[in-house]
């Protein structure tokens, strides 16, 4: 069953492609951006401003990295405990059932 709204839209004609829409305004946004970032980079300050920031966001990442580096080893570390345990369980089942 098809209601009034549906029937409607289909009867329409024309309209904007979807996907042409989407481009458009990335390219808009993109050209935006590129405008207001050179904006802020045309005068000294703001530059060194930027470039001070642009640092901090890289030790940032750094410990980021760092951190999410132990996090894994002690995952692993955790993974490698329940692999043993899972095998030493298994061979222990298969003794027994012998």
């Amino acid at each position: 069953m098809t209601d009034d709204n549906q029937r409607k839209q289909d009867n329409q004609a024309g309209g904007i492609n979807p996907v042409a829409a989407a481009v458009t305004g990335a390219v808009v946004g993109a050209v935006a951006v590129g405008v207001a970032g050179a904006t802020v980079l045309a005068d000294n300050d703001n530059r060194k401003q930027v470039e001070k920031v642009i640092d901090e966001a890289k030790n940032n990442v750094e410990d980021i990295k760092a951190n999410v580096g132990e996090k894994i080893a002690e995952g692993q570390e955790k993974v490698d405990a329940v692999v043993t345990a899972a095998t030493d369980s298994t061979q222990n089942a298969v003794d027994d059932a012998r």
